[in-house]
């Protein structure tokens, strides 16, 4: 399976993808477009120039999609732009009858997650788009559980993202412009996507209320909490940080059932099952998250596994996300569907 790279300008996709398909049997990146972006700009997000990273992974660069679309036999591409470019980009890759994976959020707006949607629709390739939390070992197995009727059916939800400090990303990072979508698309993404799917069911009503409290010269909040109810009763809350200067967990997922409960914590990568027959753990090893998620991205473009993570899902969480920015900027609570925006 040949992919291809649309993108260098980012500070970790186009880095962690391609390093992660580079592990996978059978598979290798074989081409990379700069969509024009200028050479300084690249250096300064990606971390090296674009020869160091075509040198790196042995691809051939070009600056025009079409011109490595139209040359290369590729299977797949890695869409790694600017977030309100993205959509322009996969639609592009979508009349190629290429496979996608697009990385998170892949649209700032329900328009343009709806319009990549239907190109995904229209071509019939599999198309993706995370990172996501549902990869992680833990919390995997404890979604494995809750399915498996381990702890009854879900009554309340709690999810947390701890994703270090936005201080990290630069004043001239593109990722510090407000219509590129910040932490509420990037990091409550996390969040929204886990929690519904821990649910099983889709949210009715989200309120957010949050701040930017240790974060100087950021336009962005850097601390949030959610509360969602979902169309099963089941109640969720989310806790999403980006201040934090410390060790702390990265991850959390705690699931009160009828039955029992569940919790896991990704510092010390351990799921815990508590129920009337005692308490048990049942997960200590650390996973490696994106190759686990771009391995299976790409076992679904085989025909070998379901795709995961559809354009349906991600529409879903783009959206609960943006209803968690309308209910932090009007502080009255959004009910869902939301209008296009």
């Amino acid at each position: 399976m040949k992919i291809g790279v649309l993108g260098l300008a980012s500070s970790y996709w186009p880095n962690a993808l391609s390093a992660a398909a580079a592990k996978v049997k059978g598979v290798k990146v074989t081409a990379a477009s700069t969509l024009g972006r200028d050479d300084d700009t690249i250096k300064r997000h990606l971390g090296m120039t674009k020869e160091e990273f075509a040198e790196r992974f042995g691809v051939k660069l070009y600056r025009d999609i079409e011109e490595m679309l139209n040359a290369e036999a590729l299977d797949g591409v890695f869409v790694c732009a600017e977030h309100t470019r993205q959509r322009e980009i996969a639609e592009i890759a979508a009349n190629h009858k290429l496979n996608m994976y697009i990385a998170k959020p892949m649209a700032t707006s329900l328009v343009d997650a709806k319009r990549i949607a239907e190109a995904v629709k229209k071509n019939g390739v599999v198309a993706t788009t995370g990172s996501t939390e549902r990869f992680d070992g833990a919390i995997r197995e404890a979604h494995s559980r809750l399915k498996n009727g381990d702890i009854g059916d879900p009554i309340s939800i709690r999810v947390l993202h701890q994703h270090g400090n936005i201080s990290g990303f630069g004043p001239d990072n593109w990722y510090m412009r407000p219509e590129q979508g910040g932490p509420e698309l990037s990091l409550i993404w996390y969040t929204g996507d886990v929690i519904r799917w821990f649910a099983g069911s889709e949210a009715v009503r989200v309120f957010a209320e949050y701040d930017n409290y240790l974060s100087e010269g950021s336009p962005f909040m850097d601390n949030g909490k959610v509360l969602m109810r979902f169309e099963n009763r089941a109640i969720g809350s989310m806790d999403v940080y980006f201040s934090t200067r410390w060790e702390f967990p990265r991850w959390e997922v705690e699931v009160m059932g009828t039955k029992g409960a569940l919790r896991t914590q990704q510092s010390v990568y351990e799921g815990m099952v508590f129920t009337a027959d005692g308490v048990k753990a049942f997960y200590r090893t650390r996973s490696d998250d994106v190759l686990a998620e771009v391995s299976h991205w790409i076992r679904a473009c085989k025909g070998e596994a379901e795709n995961e993570v559809t354009m349906d899902d991600a529409v879903k969480v783009i959206e609960i996300c943006l209803a968690a920015r309308e209910s932090a900027t009007t502080s009255k609570p959004v009910k869902l569907p939301s209008r296009d925006r």
